[in-house]
């Protein structure tokens, strides 16, 4: 479909969500019968939707947008040890310290759906806000680069810069809908690839940069980075639609803080959806943020534990864009199935069995792959749960954004609180270092996370008997893993 506004068409109902990209870009063509003349005349000025270089240059931009400012985000396991054994913080506990990053993380993911609501109705302020939070992003490293105080680490490095991120990442979600429509799944997939290709690339740059230079240059230069790759990328961000101005002669056009019609947020999907976003997340961060640690057990080289954080991001690289690729053409719930048993399965056996660096690496491969790369159904699934309209799509997509930044607090706290510190140098056959109820935890909520797609399946498939089979023999496998 060239050259068509999609979220003009409010009266058009939600797609099911079996429905491929492609189904709803059809559906979308289709309703364009009912938009009137001057309607198309306007629009036809527009560029064409998933093609052009227009498309491909904001893809590009977001891509390096995605790759910096996650990639950032991916180095907190690495600040973290250091911070535990570097003074003047090496006297504060793990789980202060953890607030750190995961306070960072916590702040973008959640305030992603209030960033949307806000660009949606007021997108003449994005370029400007994007200036704005780009410097506060670079004052915040800067500033905390000269702090002695875990409680100024966790308001500069955590919140401020945090909270700052967040705005910068606000427009290009609300972009993203109005540029790709059926190749939207692969799209998002290239662009949220490049938190694992900044999840290769700055853990070994900071952690080369902490041994050589200590935290508080590593955070300088970590911000000259920022500004200079996020600075560049903002050129080329633009929307499909240009943005409506304050002097505007029509204010009832500008867009609400809602959609009116909000019956997509009552549809059991986006719940179960939520949930197994959640469930995924809660295993998820603890993984990323102790996997240096658990190396660090293995051996005393810095090397490893840099390289293995590296690893571990840079696996979600092919599975965002596959799994990105794939849900254009099946259902996503197949997907998230795939997510659940292979993320399980790599919990229980490979890290609960891994007492040497190489089953640590494949570990680290596995998991951070079919783990990592969960987020790249989330644009599809908000295309299955929100239909044709964008602004409904861009309200999905952060509410399951919030719903992991919930999860990037909660789960670090449940997983600290089980690791047991005095066992860090027992190695056994099973859950050593002290690791052995994380492992067991991680694996459950994996484990949830499948059972959940199950559920969804259910919704529209009505196999429930297969599914009850697949789901008996998966709780029986946990169950025996747990007694372990």
């Amino acid at each position: 479909m060239e050259g068509a506004e999609l979220s003009d068409f409010t009266t058009q109902e939600p797609a099911p969500s079996t429905l491929t990209n492609r189904d709803r870009a059809a559906n979308a063509e289709r309703s364009e019968i009912d938009v009137d003349h001057h309607s198309l005349e306007n629009q036809a000025q527009y560029p064409p939707v998933d093609k052009g270089w227009r498309a491909w240059t904001y893809c590009f931009c977001a891509l390096t947008y995605e790759t910096t400012i996650w990639g950032w985000n991916s180095t907190s396991g690495l600040f973290q040890q250091y911070y535990q054994t570097h003074a003047p913080f090496d006297k504060s506990s793990a789980a202060m310290l953890s607030v750190i990053g995961q306070s960072s993380l916590a702040i973008q993911y959640v305030g992603l759906v209030f960033m949307v609501l806000v660009f949606q109705r007021y997108p003449e302020y994005s370029k400007i806000s994007m200036w704005i939070a780009l410097g506060v992003c670079v004052l915040s490293l800067v500033a905390a680069s000269f702090v002695s105080q875990v409680w100024s680490l966790i308001l500069l490095q955590g919140i401020a810069f945090g909270s700052s991120a967040g705005v910068l990442y606000g427009p290009v979600i609300v972009f993203l809908s109005e540029w790709f429509v059926a190749k939207r799944g692969l799209a998002g997939g290239i662009i949220f690839a490049g938190s694992g290709i900044g999840g290769f690339i700055f853990p070994l740059v900071v952690g080369s940069l902490l041994d050589s230079a200590g935290f508080r240059w590593t955070l300088r230069v970590g911000a000259l980075i920022i500004a200079m790759t996020c600075g560049v990328a903002i050129f080329g961000l633009n929307p499909r639609i240009p943005p409506r101005t304050r002097s505007m002669p029509d204010p009832s056009a500008r867009a609400p803080w809602l959609p009116q019609d909000l019956s997509p947020l009552k549809s059991p999907l986006l719940y179960w959806t939520a949930a197994a976003t959640l469930t995924q997340s809660l295993g998820y961060f603890p993984v990323s943020l102790f996997i240096p640690t658990y190396t660090a057990s293995i051996t005393s080289a810095t090397l490893p534990t840099t390289v293995v954080l590296a690893l571990f991001n840079v696996a979600s690289v092919v599975c965002y864009t596959v799994f990105g690729r794939l849900c254009d053409s099946y259902p996503y719930q197949h997907i998230i199935l795939f997510s659940g048993i292979g993320s399980a399965l790599a919990a229980f056996l490979l890290w609960g069995f891994a007492t040497s660096l190489a089953l640590v690496f494949t570990f680290a491969v596995v998991f951070g792959g079919v783990s990592g790369g969960f987020s790249g159904v989330w644009l599809p699934a908000a295309s299955a749960i929100g239909g044709t309209r964008n602004e409904m799509t861009n309200l999905v997509f952060g509410l399951l954004g919030a719903a992991k930044g919930i999860a990037s607090i909660v789960g670090p706290i449940i997983a600290a609180s089980l690791y047991d510190n005095h066992e860090q140098g027992s190695k056994t056959i099973y859950g050593g270092f002290g690791f052995r109820k994380v492992e067991l935890f991680v694996g459950q909520c994996s484990a949830s996370d499948y059972f959940g797609s199950v559920l969804t399946i259910n919704l529209h498939s009505g196999s429930m008997a297969v599914s009850t089979a697949i789901g008996a023999l998966g709780l029986t496998f946990s169950r025996r893993k747990l007694k372990v």
